[in-house]
């Protein structure tokens, strides 16, 4: 039987109707800086162009995942990142999300790339757009997979949980990467399962000094919409939900609850049902 796909535009117009401020703010900052770049050359200016960096252009570490060439190349980062930068951003707060993505989720890889290539291709790189991005979030949730589920069956032979997302990856840089971005998707990968890991705990922002902030700045962030802020992060429907596991299927114990699945819990160890059991049946489906 096949799906029923008269609701899907209504769907799609939903999810787009609720996105959070900083993804839109993002995607927007995007298109408009590529057709921008259609009328001025803006790009050469923002794009992470290891030829013309210099002390006084670290602003590219920050700018290059915005800059796009090609109207494929948008339309195809626009799609990947919506959905898995939107609901980082329902579970960990507007004013979080936006310090990691200028902070450690754009520099690290950039930094990471521009002194491989210095000493390695002599500086002739250039890198740009938001896949960066698409494959650091793919790296968290593969980390996070790999906690609760650490190997598939697959024709009698154990797969690890986090291979189908490496081989998609490497698959994409053989067919359609080119040059030397594919260190940049390495490097990004490695950000994302650091931060699922929490090897990168030291660095994240303290809760403490965002409710401050928030606090302080309440009467404007309460007229911001779609703002989300530190009290009303995981609500109903923001949190992805992984199928439950029969009882010593793949070495996991049981079902994981959903406090134990967000992106890099917070003192959330996962929740283990009264008498040890759980239900190992089909699982549970996404929040709408």
């Amino acid at each position: 039987m096949l799906p029923n796909l008269d609701n899907v535009p209504d769907r799609i117009a939903s999810t787009v109707r609720r996105l959070p401020i900083l993804t839109r703010g993002l995607l927007g900052l995007t298109v408009v800086l590529f057709i921008l770049g259609r009328v001025v050359e803006v790009n050469p200016v923002l794009e992470l162009d290891n030829q013309a960096f210099g002390i006084t252009q670290l602003h590219r570490l920050n700018t290059y995942p915005f800059v796009h060439r090609g109207w494929i190349h948008l339309i195809i980062d626009l799609l990947a990142v919506t959905y898995p930068l939107s609901r980082f951003e329902r579970e960990k707060g507007t004013l979080h999300t936006l310090l990691m993505v200028v902070g450690p989720f754009s520099t690290f890889p950039a930094v990471g790339y521009t002194v491989i290539d210095k000493f390695f291709w002599g500086g002739l790189g250039v890198y740009y757009g938001m896949s960066v991005f698409i494959v650091m979030f793919a790296a968290m949730d593969a980390t996070r997979v790999y906690k609760y589920k650490p190997y598939y069956w697959i024709g009698g032979y154990r797969v690890p949980s986090w291979a189908p997302v490496v081989g998609g990856v490497i698959l994409l840089e053989v067919f359609l990467g080119g040059g030397t971005g594919w260190v940049v998707h390495i490097l990004g990968m490695a950000v994302g399962w650091a931060y699922a890991a929490e090897y990168l705990k030291l660095l994240e922002p303290p809760e403490k000094v965002l409710k401050f902030v928030e606090t302080k700045l309440r009467f404007l962030v309460s007229r911001v919409p779609f703002y989300v802020a530190l009290d009303g992060r995981d609500s109903a429907g923001h949190t992805l939900v992984l199928p439950t596991f029969a009882e010593g299927e793949g070495d996991v114990r049981g079902g994981v609850e959903m406090a134990g699945l967000r992106m890099n819990p917070r003192n959330s160890p996962p929740v283990v049902p009264a008498g040890g059991s759980n239900f190992g049946g089909a699982g549970r489906t996404l929040g709408s």
